[in-house]
């Protein structure tokens, strides 16, 4: 018991992450807004919301559009004439002054119960208008709310923000068995001890079951949340055309044919000298493959292609209490079954010398 504690931890942390994954609500959000450009004047917008309850919130709504961040932010238009359709929609009338800045606004709904954040959506119509510093003002009472336990609520990504704790888990599994792998494969060709070569080869096809699921996820995660088909039995849209995407797949079959190289050469020391050569360059083209060139070129990932890294925005409290015990259980995973398969190819040569 106490030499398998680590298996039991891995065992109970997935568990953890399983369970909390799916029955944490997402937080309330703006699903859309109708127009999403404003003119200078009367505007009337009708805006839909997610997980919302807005007929609870009855007398308390509040419509901000603002400009700048952090402390630089600036009110330049509000409204507290909300009409209330149903818990998920509302319309407002909003009046935009002449001096809006001719970057993108942001718009701001504020309850009792949320406080709604549109990033980049409402733009303004009027973009050769000088800057000002004197907008109108607006004098709304700041509600207090509380916030629930809740997944962040992000513009695309909506309900598969659920997927950040089995994809990239995934993947930095495969990415921590692939490392051992190829620094087993340079301890071989440093003292050509053949248990190097065996511990080498298994992280290797231990690697390549998280790739698989990290290709599989991937793909699932790109379709809801990049392509314009999201029916699931619509076969439009399950590869996206994006870098990191592509180089997965590529790094992929690198390391399949690896696995192609070892079962074409008989003699066992020829087989792990090349073996290891081979694991050498395959890991280093993987991270070229994975972490350069989505870096370089354009890419849909977040911290890839000029994108602001996922937990800039997307990272808060209550996904990192899944998050993190969601890599170290998938480590622990991974770790589990390559031990399991140096054992059984131990077994198994054992078993081939004695016959």
């Amino acid at each position: 018991m106490k030499k398998n504690w680590w298996k039991i931890l891995g065992v109970l942390l997935l568990v953890y992450v399983l369970v909390f994954s799916l029955i944490v609500p997402l937080s309330p959000g703006i699903d859309s807004i109708y127009p999403k450009s404003l003119k200078t004047g009367d505007n009337t917008i009708k805006l839909s919301g997610y997980n919302t309850s807005f007929l609870s919130d009855k007398g308390s709504l509040s419509i901000f559009v603002e400009y700048g961040t952090g402390d630089s932010i600036k009110t330049i238009a509000c409204s507290n004439d909300v009409t209330i359709i149903d818990n998920h929609q509302i319309s407002f009338n909003l009046k935009i002054p002449e001096s809006v800045p001719s970057s993108s606004l942001n718009l701001r709904v504020s309850s009792t119960q949320y406080n709604l954040f549109a990033n980049d959506i409402v733009k303004a119509f009027n973009t050769d208008i000088e800057k000002k510093d004197d907008y109108n003002s607006c004098s709304i009472p700041a509600y207090k709310y509380e916030k629930e336990l809740s997944f962040p609520n992000r513009l695309q990504l909506n309900e598969t923000i659920r997927n950040l704790m089995f994809h990239v888990p995934m993947w930095f599994t495969m990415m921590l068995l692939l490392l051992i792998s190829f620094v087993y494969s340079i301890r071989y060709l440093r003292g050509f001890n053949i248990k190097n070569d065996i511990i080498a080869n298994q992280a290797v096809n231990a690697g390549l079951i998280f790739a698989f699921l990290g290709i599989i996820t991937g793909a699932i995660w790109a379709k809801f949340s990049w392509s314009e088909h999201t029916e699931l039995f619509s076969f439009s849209g399950w590869w996206a055309n994006d870098a990191k995407l592509n180089g997965a797949a590529i790094s992929t079959l690198i390391y399949i044919a690896y696995r192609i190289l070892r079962n074409s050469l008989e003699d066992e020391h020829q087989k792990a000298k090349i073996s290891a050569v081979y694991n050498i360059f395959a890991f280093v083209l993987m991270l070229v493959f994975i972490m350069v060139l989505p870096r370089v070129v354009d890419s849909l990932h977040p911290g890839n292609g000029g994108n602001p890294a996922f937990s800039k925005y997307d990272l808060d409290s209550a996904l990192r209490m899944v998050f993190y015990p969601a890599v170290i259980g998938w480590f622990l995973i991974g770790c589990w079954i390559l031990s399991i398969k140096i054992r059984l190819n131990i077994v198994e040569n054992k078993l081939l010398d004695q016959d």
